[in-house]
């Protein structure tokens, strides 16, 4: 496939991924409104204030500002007294300023002038004048377009400042509002991008009482939401298909982020986008040719301007410390099994991040290695902390009241160490848990549990149901371990990588009979590399975000997909209704094994390597295209012993002095996995030699051109072997046993 071909794929793919996730819903504006009722209302009044003076400015006609502003301050203050005076007031209160009523009325009182025009404004609103008159489509180029948005945000944020800086709040209020301003740099790669995508328009923030000035050029991390630019009016799929592909990379540089926030402008509509881990929500369109559009879009900003920071997507429970160069963060710690919701926590420091959530949909799972010592200096650059403790952060499928999630992962992890700690004879390391929970923070004066229905506040009752159903309900998990393990990848020969999967799969094999617990979802993130102090190496299985447990409800039958493509079991990847069982794990580190072998070990971080690895090769259609290419390709693959051989395993990177070792250990998987003799006497290794094909390859003879019609009995991946699950484990076990017992004569260097 050519790399325009394999472009447009994945532009085909977007696309679908866009009408399968996509919502409009105009109630998504309402997310950005200040949690404080009273802080909103003054949000409206600075809102209604700059729509009335930028019309004044557009048209030739001013309205009646005395009788405008009389309204205001009279609408204000009466709001005020009928509302109760928690949040905003309550803080004025405790820090001895002037009620809140007071400094919103003295904030009326000075829109009594509109604004002076100098001439800054009368360049802004020379460009604003050329977008809002576009009259549908927008006459010239796209980039023209850039310049009359910009100046349309740094207008609003010249009216915000000059209004917070008139109104008599406190600092402690006024040190929580932000002005929103764009980057100066238009159609650019931010410098910690992963790929070549450019984005059109960033917006940054800066405090309330800051210089008016543009950041010249920010990263994904800096950003707090993204423009995508189309000229054409209609052209709403093709701006939100580029939206899509560059909003994920917010996800992964943010590790606070818990929703992203995006624009798409056609011509002269304008949509706010949120992107939650399970859909894409987008309001109507805000037309600024339109005096209606323009006050929405102001009203939208102004309240990014004045909200809790919660409500941009931030995660309060976690903070960069820039006088100390590292981040905190909270972890819940609810002791209680009943998983009452309580706002009791643990404090820990990291700087090094072993998993980033790099994806725009999904569980967002990030991983930090931790400690609980709060460094006494500032930390050099690169200097790493001495950690102690893995922390997982994530958002998971869960059930909105925490005592009845059977599946949570906190509850998991404490039946796993309770069963060890009291019988463990083959010294299984496994991920121990010290504490965890959900997290909640503090919006708006009271204590929320951060879910997915925390991330919609405001919206009505239809977008509230799409989102939050079921099947899509997310609560926000985090937990910590006191294992230390690092990614994977990090695994530097081929002996290490044997050793660790062998670890964690023994692991999952004790989990699921002595703990009746079925992981579900076997990937590169989810198996850590443990160096112990001797030198040996270990393997870790974590994340059990996926897992069920078997003693209370039955293997998954129906139609549920989790885990990573090119892991995924063809089972899982096909959604069948046949029984999810522990061999689609098994499968999954079959797929494993192939893909580290051929991309080789020791590559770490360097992705230009393995793209260079996978180029032209058959397992990279494991990863690259739709759902329906990805399943047809490992059908192929897999479907006979030779095929597997020819299409996948010869394939493997022979640099590592191992590679002949490593393809009779994928060989010998698969054909427990597919070969099998249901249970009824095959034991791993046991009677290869009385297969011809098998004893070809593993004694370096050309392959045979047919195979025995022992290796091509392949039997159905999903209804037969399902029930034999049990029997074919530890056949697949015996397959890992006697590999461990082999690799005492796998040579230790590398390359």
């Amino acid at each position: 496939m050519s790399r325009e071909d394999l472009k447009n794929e994945r532009h085909d793919e977007m696309l679908r991924v866009y009408e399968e996730r996509h919502i409009v819903n105009d109630s998504i504006r309402q997310i950005t409104r200040p949690a404080d009722n009273e802080l909103g209302f003054l949000a409206d009044d600075i809102a209604d204030w700059i729509a009335k003076d930028m019309e004044r400015l557009l048209s030739p006609i001013s309205p009646n500002w005395d009788k405008a502003d009389g309204s205001i301050a009279t609408r204000t203050r009466s709001r005020i007294t009928n509302t109760s005076t928690s949040g905003a007031a309550t803080k004025h209160a405790a820090s001895g300023s002037a009620s809140l009523a007071q400094d919103v009325s003295n904030l009326a009182i000075s829109h009594g002038k509109p604004a002076q025009i100098d001439a800054q404004l009368a360049a802004d609103i020379g460009k604003i004048k050329k977008w809002t008159a576009t009259n549908g489509n927008y006459q010239g180029s796209e980039k023209a377009m850039y310049d009359p948005i910009r100046s349309f945000i740094v207008y609003v944020a010249r009216r915000v400042k000059d209004r917070l800086s008139r109104s008599g709040l406190s600092e402690k209020v006024r040190d929580e509002c932000r002005l929103i301003l764009p980057v100066e740099v238009t159609d650019y790669k931010p410098v910690d991008s992963d790929d070549s995508t450019r984005i059109d328009i960033g917006l940054v923030d800066t405090k309330y009482d800051a210089a008016i000035a543009m950041c010249g050029r920010a990263s994904y991390y800096q950003l707090r939401a993204l423009f995508e630019v189309k000229m054409d009016k209609e052209d709403v799929a093709g701006a939100f298909v580029q939206l899509y592909k560059y909003s994920r990379q917010l996800f992964a540089e943010q590790h606070h982020l818990r929703f992203a926030l995006g624009f798409t402008i056609c011509a002269g509509d304008v949509r706010l986008c949120h992107f939650g881990p399970s859909k894409a929500v987008s309001s109507d369109p805000m037309d600024v040719t339109t005096s209606n559009g323009r006050r929405a879009f102001i009203q939208l900003l102004v309240n990014m301007s004045l909200c809790d920071d919660s409500q941009l997507g931030r995660d309060p429970t976690m903070r960069y410390l820039p006088a100390l160069n590292c981040w905190e963060i909270d972890c819940p710690d609810d002791k209680d099994d009943n998983g009452t919701s309580r706002a009791v926590s643990s404090r820990y420091y990291f700087t090094k991040v072993i998993c980033v959530a790099d994806r725009l949909f999904g569980r967002h799972t990030r991983c930090f290695l931790a400690t609980a010592n709060r460094p006494t200096k500032k930390l050099k650059v690169d200097e790493s902390l001495e950690t102690a403790v893995v922390i997982k952060d994530a958002f998971a499928f869960a059930k909105p009241i925490a005592s009845e999630d059977d599946r949570d992962e906190v509850k998991t992890l404490k039946k796993i160490r309770a069963t060890f700690e009291r019988n463990n004879p083959n010294s299984i390391i496994y991920a121990k848990i010290v504490v965890g929970g959900r997290v909640k923070f503090k919006r708006g004066g009271r204590i929320v549990e951060d879910t997915t229905s925390t991330m919609y506040p405001g919206v009505n009752g239809e977008l509230l149901a799409k989102v939050s159903s079921d099947l899509l309900f997310r609560a926000h998990r985090r937990i910590v371990m006191d294992t230390i393990g690092e990614p994977l990848r990090t695994a530097k020969t081929a002996k290490e990588f044997v050793a660790v999967i062998c670890d964690a799969m023994q692991c999952h094999y004790a989990i699921v009979d002595k703990c009746k617990i079925l992981h579900r979802d076997i990937s590169d993130n989810n198996i850590l590399v443990v160096r112990m102090k001797d030198g040996t190496v270990r393997g870790l299985l974590i994340d059990f975000d996926c897992a069920i447990d078997l003693s209370k409800e039955k293997m998954e039958v129906r139609g549920e997909m989790t885990g990573t493509f090119p892991f995924m079991s063809l089972n899982n990847l096909t959604c069948s209704t046949v029984p999810r069982t522990s061999l689609d794990d098994w499968e999954s580190v079959l797929y494993l094994l192939c893909w580290y072998a051929t991309i080789g070990f020791g590559t770490g971080e360097d992705r230009s390597e393995v793209r260079a690895r996978l180029k032209n090769q058959p397992i990279a259609r494991w990863r690259n295209g739709t759902l329906d290419t990805i399943v047809n390709a490992k059908r192929s693959n897999l479907r006979s012993l030779e095929n597997f051989y020819h299409d996948i395993v010869r394939w493997f990177d022979d640099r590592d002095k191992n590679s002949k070792q490593l393809r009779a250990f994928a060989l010998r998987l698969y054909r427990a996995l597919f070969a099998n003799k249901l249970g009824k006497g095959y034991h791993g290794t046991e009677g290869e030699v009385d297969d011809p094909f098998m004893a070809s390859l593993l004694n370096d003879q050309p392959p045979l051109t047919s195979v025995s019609a022992d290796s091509t009995n392949v039997t159905d991946p999903f209804a037969l072997r399902a029930e034999n699950w049990e029997d074919i484990s530890k056949d697949l076990l015996g397959v890992i046993n006697n590999t461990k017992a082999e690799m005492v004569d796998w040579e230790d260097s590398d390359f």
